[in-house]
């Protein structure tokens, strides 16, 4: 048991160091993409790895959360918090990336101030947990 607990949390821990790298990259894309069609194509690339990643912290999360008898400190809220509110905003960038025009200048350019913004918001806010998670745990 104490194998699949130690497994489990290192999964958890690399998925998160991974989401986080997949996040900067994203940020790097949408920021060094002049070119629309060409930030849209990696952005297709990267984009649900990054979200893929953050499905696995959440499942190992939940397979470590289960396996302490669903105990919780403060650590752990602001874990469920941080995916709650990053899954949220992925929605948001979603409907808008879907609104987007190739020819329309205006709505790319509103989707790619939303999506630095969305980027720069995730990597914050996964920083503070991590490093709080650390602190705590």
């Amino acid at each position: 048991m104490n194998e699949l607990v130690s497994m489990s949390v290192q999964i958890h821990i690399f998925f998160v160091f991974s989401t986080f790298t997949l996040a900067v990259i994203n940020l790097f894309v949408v920021k060094s993409c002049s070119e629309y069609v060409a930030m849209t194509k990696k952005f297709e690339l990267f984009s649900p790895l990054y979200y893929l990643s953050l499905s696995v912290v959440v499942f190992t999360g939940s397979v470590v959360l289960a396996v302490f008898k669903f105990h919780a400190n403060h650590a752990v809220y602001l874990m469920v918090f941080t995916s709650v509110v990053i899954i949220i905003g992925a929605f948001k960038a979603h409907k808008l990336f879907k609104k987007t025009r190739i020819k329309d200048s205006n709505s790319q350019e509103v989707f790619r101030k939303f999506a630095i913004k969305k980027y720069l918001f995730d990597i914050a806010a996964m920083l503070i947990t991590i490093v709080l998670a650390f602190a705590v745990g």
